[in-house]
């Protein structure tokens, strides 16, 4: 291992071939894997040198600006990977609920709460990276808003079908994946299989207080 200003670096691994012409997506891929790979060790982007990606791949530094104009949009790059993962589960969830508003907002939410019990590790890389902070203008550009635009649009069709939101939308989708994120932690904390179905019901409650549910007729 080389240390560089307090920063632990792996060995350099042997010089990697020049991917053949037109394949320079391959590098792209590799540089996003020695990313993660890196920020699992490190758990911080502070700590991360984009020497140490360049060693991790057998490439270069100055590789690494072909495909990535920073160390920030590099990170965020190999986090969006794990974030585009739960938004497709939220997508399938939501195709299979059916039509009703509200059971399609429910199935999102179990979806997000069963892929942070799945998927620990992803997870974890996901919401345990430390990151440098960015200018409020970019900050809208965070892979996460790959999650939130399914679950903001799930909240706005309730709200439109009649189950409507106590408190603005662009409020509520962060109130709901903030607490979403809040179970699963919890659970992660004691993780135990057997209390899955707890992990739901709390997701279905957090739901229950976004929203003004119409009075079931019979009065029940």
């Amino acid at each position: 291992m080389v240390e560089q200003s307090g920063v632990v670096e792996p060995p350099a691994r042997p010089r990697r071939q020049r991917s053949p012409k037109g394949q320079g997506d391959r590098l792209r891929e590799e540089i996003l894997q020695a990313t993660e790979r890196l920020l699992e060790r490190l758990g911080n982007e502070a700590a991360l040198s984009l020497r140490a990606i360049a060693r991790e791949v057998g490439i270069a530094a100055p590789s690494i600006y072909l495909h990535f104009a920073d160390r920030t949009e590099l990170v965020w790059a190999a986090l969006a990977v794990k974030y585009a993962h739960v938004a497709e589960s939220l997508g399938r969830a939501d195709t299979a609920a059916g039509a009703d508003p509200l059971t399609r907002l429910r199935a999102q939410a179990h979806a997000y709460c069963q892929f942070g019990m799945d998927f620990p590790n992803h997870y974890r890389l996901m919401y345990g990276t430390t990151l440098d902070p960015v200018a409020p203008e970019r900050l809208r550009e965070h892979p996460a808003r790959l999650v939130l635009r399914p679950l903001g649009d799930a909240l706005r069709r309730c709200d439109r079908g009649g189950a409507r939101l106590r408190i603005p939308a662009d409020r509520a989708v962060v109130v709901l994946w903030s607490g979403l994120h809040g179970i699963i932690s919890l659970w992660r904390t004691m993780p135990d299989p057997r209390q899955a179905g707890r992990v739901f019901a709390l997701a279905d409650d957090l739901i229950v207080l976004l929203l003004r549910l119409p009075m079931n007729p019979s009065g029940d």
